[in-house]
């Protein structure tokens, strides 16, 4: 990948805002100047409009939302009042804000002007590569606050968007999705290159890319509406989706301080690279050592000096402590080049064995038994390699492996229930880290079962959505009305 992220803006400031309430809005202001380049130039050069697109995408997922990984419970923030405020469900301002900003302004906006001048000048590939990264971030929008505009978002005429219910942004991102990939044309050479930083280009791989996207709304719908969802999920499953690590949709970053991971900046910023800021949550301790997980040690490092039989120490998530004997979120995790994975092979695989079990597509248990152990495989591969970087000698060990993988149930000695529980189990632990699959998907299955809700939640249950932007609270009258924050969102379930 030859561009690096020259319009990449160090967004260190919004996560200590978030954090520590303060306002840095004078430093960066993510709504500045969004069409400063021309039309002319945009429609010779819809890269720029990309490349913009796709980092601030990006930096919104590795710090603005990184919040939803502590709403999982995989890891707690560190110090009551200052990182753990969060974990209590007590939000500041700054996450809904600047993440509503980013996806309405940073990304849609862009994303549409991009695929109405690629359409003026013929480049269909061009246009449909907007339209994938349209449906992204509407994917992510409706995630986060539920009923959001979106038949008339982009609607320059319409100065008041109305909301769109979740049912109806979620099927009309599957008709966006199938609307880009039946609009491309393998055959002709304009598209979006160099600038794309995802697949530099590769038709295929941005077919996969929209598929697999297509996948993971249509499971949102199928509890809610197997009818609409069945045939949707049976033809996406039999297209071309991302199927192996070799596809897994991924944006890299780089050594290099001004290109890093901005998750690692916060830590070399202000804790000289150390993992000062994030430690290990109880329930998600006790749940994998309740299967001998081998994973603990590349999630979690271990306190300095412990050596005992139990070597992995958690808090519970929202509790005050001084956190001197409990294990810290990995250096695996904490690194210049740790990548944001937008979609995984493992993930498509559990999902893929859920559907199987539900009777959502055709299967048997035993080919969901094969689906379940490949994303297992998958995702040990994909941990291994996030900690060969440190190289600390922590990766998973052959013997390792087959000591757990062995003593893992056969998905066809199972009941129903609990054979959909061991998928469930592992699709949330191949979440770790990536806080918007990681809440959505515990959100939708309902899995850990009953989780302790933090100490001093501010909420009565676990927290369900951002609440809206005070700042488009303020701007459209035809907003909808705020629901509780831990008020169900449609696509939940109780089954």
């Amino acid at each position: 990948m030859n561009n690096k992220y020259s319009n990449l803006l160090t967004r260190v400031c919004l996560l200590v805002a978030l954090t520590f309430s303060y306002s840095c809005d004078s430093i960066l202001d993510i709504n500045e100047d969004p069409f400063a380049a021309g039309d002319d130039q945009i429609a010779e050069q819809p890269g720029l409009l990309m490349t913009t697109i796709m980092t601030r995408v990006s930096s919104d997922r590795v710090i603005e939302t990184n919040l939803f990984n502590r709403w999982a419970q995989h890891y707690v923030g560190a110090g009551a009042g200052v990182l753990s405020s969060a974990d209590n469900y007590s939000i500041p301002s700054f996450p809904q804000t600047n993440t509503w900003s980013t996806y309405y302004v940073s990304a849609l906006k862009n994303a549409s002007r991009g695929e109405l001048l690629a359409n003026q000048v013929g480049e269909i590939n061009t246009a449909s590569q907007f339209k994938i990264m349209q449906a992204f971030a509407f994917y992510h929008l409706t995630l986060m606050f539920e009923d959001v505009p979106f038949t008339e978002a982009l609607n320059t005429d319409i100065l008041f968007p109305n909301g769109d219910s979740q049912e109806e942004i979620l099927k009309g991102i599957v008709d966006m999705l199938d609307d880009a990939v039946n609009d491309f044309d393998l055959g002709d050479p304009a598209k979006v290159g160099g600038e794309d930083l995802l697949f530099q280009g590769d038709l295929n791989r941005w077919i996969k890319f929209a598929n697999s996207l297509k996948i993971k709304a249509l499971i949102l719908i199928a509890a809610k509406d197997e009818e609409y969802a069945k045939p949707k999920l049976e033809t996406a499953f039999r297209q071309e989706h991302v199927e192996n690590l070799a596809d897994e949709v991924v944006l890299n970053y780089y050594e290099d301080l001004n290109n890093a991971n901005q998750f690692y900046k916060l830590h070399f910023q202000f804790a000289g690279g150390q993992s000062l800021f994030f430690y290990a949550s109880t329930p998600f301790i006790d749940l994998l050592r309740g299967t001998n997980d081998p994973r603990l040690d590349i999630f979690y490092d271990r306190p300095e000096g412990v050596v005992d039989a139990v070597p992995h120490r958690g808090v519970d998530p929202g509790a005050s402590s001084s956190f001197t004997s409990t294990s810290a979120l990995s250096l695996n995790f904490i690194t210049a080049t740790t990548p944001d994975f937008w979609v995984t092979a493992a993930e498509l695989k559990f999902m893929r064995a859920e559907a199987i079990l539900r009777g959502w597509i055709p299967g048997t248990t035993s080919d969901a038994n094969d689906y379940y152990r490949e994303g297992i495989v998958f995702n040990i591969i994909h941990l291994n390699s996030l900690a060969s970087v440190q190289d600390n000698g922590r990766g998973i060990t052959q013997f390792e492996y087959d000591t757990y993988n062995g003593a893992l149930p056969d998905l066809q000695t199972l009941s129903p229930s609990n054979a959909l529980k061991a998928v469930h189990h592992q699709g949330y632990v191949e979440t770790f880290h990536r806080g918007m699959d990681a809440w959505t998907y515990v959100r939708r299955t309902n899995y850990p079962e009953n989780p302790p809700l933090p100490v001093d939640a501010v909420l009565s249950e676990h927290i369900a959505r951002l609440p809206y932007a005070p700042s488009e609270i303020s701007a459209n009258p035809n907003i909808p009305e705020q629901k509780p924050l831990d008020s169900p969102m449609w696509f939940m379930t109780s089954n």
